[in-house]
């Protein structure tokens, strides 16, 4: 029985990885298409406990995989290969036509790799760019002899695989259509704090921030991400109330300014309109790493980086002290900037048919059938 036999009497099997609870936004809008163009998929993989897709079957959970920094990965590396091993085994017996990943490349290309020794036929999708242009330029190669196809958020990063085998689509990110909403008008009296969705992360930056946020005696709110960690930020925080991921319309319209741990949030909030301080302290030990590895970024925070400009002001280090997060909240309220969100939203804001993401992801695989015979 040949290959196109075999696809026309079984759905598309695809095995999904993702490490981080920010990265799942990234996954459903690789899934969205695929479900709905090609209805009969099966879906599974390693996500969170509170991943939410219709039909997906989870694998096991990657909060164990939630590891940052040098000194994390060090005292992890076991409990890190024993997943990664279990991972691969299901991918192998389960024969499956499409392995994606999402972001932590440092993952996932050991993973990739292992899985192609190991006879593994499957076409592998890698959503979001790893940051060559950043530091270790010198993986480009290696990235691109591992992965058949790259999902890159940002316009910037589309053409960075030109000049090797690794094709790629742009998607954009999946904020790009969270405008501010101008008519948002309120009290402007709270203060947010988004302190990151790591547990080691949290217990470094929450005191800092809420300390900082403490000197302006004004109601301060707490951002949980995840369930699981809300135990942790009350212990950190006792009695300051706390709402789930993201701030309601109510509470933006109230908001005089957040305070955000550098990561994905910080783009959220540049396109609600928040003024906002990054601030993230990170581990000595991370910051000679860091210096060590010749990071070429002039900044961290998304929206400053994606802009190229400073819009946020950000505090990343490992000796920030709380008076200096107050005064770069102090110096942000009586200097507010224009957010210049075009220049944010040029990078991130993209358009394209799902056709014609999900033809190139199954481009090359036995389901490339469908495409030719107009299944869509």
């Amino acid at each position: 029985m040949d290959e196109s036999s075999v696809v026309a009497q079984r759905p598309l099997r695809v095995f999904a990885v993702t490490l981080e609870q920010s990265a799942e936004a990234i996954l459903k809008q690789v899934l969205s298409p695929i479900q709905k163009i090609l209805p009969n998929t099966y879906f599974e993989g390693v996500v969170s406990r509170d991943f939410s897709f219709e039909h997906f079957v989870p694998f096991s959970c990657s909060d164990p995989l939630k590891i940052m920094g040098l000194i994390d990965v060090v005292f992890s590396i076991y409990r890190i290969l024993k997943i990664q091993k279990q991972i691969i085994k299901r991918i192998l017996e389960g024969q499956f036509d499409l392995v994606i990943t999402v972001d932590s490349s440092s993952f996932h290309l050991p993973l990739v790799n292992k899985l192609k020794k190991a006879g593994c036929k499957a076409k592998f999708v890698h959503a979001v760019c790893p940051p060559i242009w950043a530091y270790r330029p010198k993986r480009k190669t290696k990235i691109a002899a591992t992965f058949d196809l790259l999902l890159p958020l940002f316009r910037f990063e589309k053409t960075l695989f030109e000049d090797t085998r690794l094709d790629s689509f742009w998607i954009g990110h999946p904020f790009q259509n969270q405008l501010q909403n101008p008519n948002l008008q309120g009290t402007k009296e709270a203060i947010l704090i988004f302190p990151g969705s790591r547990k080691r992360v949290i217990e470094r930056n929450l005191p800092l921030q809420l300390a900082a946020a403490k000197r302006f005696h004004r109601p301060i709110f707490i951002s949980v991400s995840s369930p699981s960690l809300k135990g942790l930020i009350e212990r950190l925080a006792p009695k300051i109330p706390t709402f789930e991921k993201t701030p309601s319309l109510e509470l933006q319209k109230d908001t005089l300014i957040a305070l955000a741990t550098s990561g994905t949030i910080t783009l959220e909030l540049a396109l609600m309109g928040i003024p906002t301080v990054v601030t993230y302290k990170i581990p000595l030990v991370d910051a000679i790493a860091a210096k060590l590895a010749k990071m070429n970024v002039p900044f961290f925070a998304l929206p400053n980086l994606l802009a190229n400009k400073e819009i946020f002001i950000e505090l990343i280090h490992p000796f920030t002290t709380v008076d200096q997060v107050y005064q770069a909240m102090e110096s942000t309220l009586k200097n507010p900037k224009k957010m210049e969100l075009d220049l944010v939203l040029n990078e991130i804001k993209t358009s394209y048919k799902e056709e014609e993401l999900v033809k190139k992801i199954i481009e090359k695989s036995p389901f490339e059938e469908l495409v030719i015979k107009g299944s869509f």
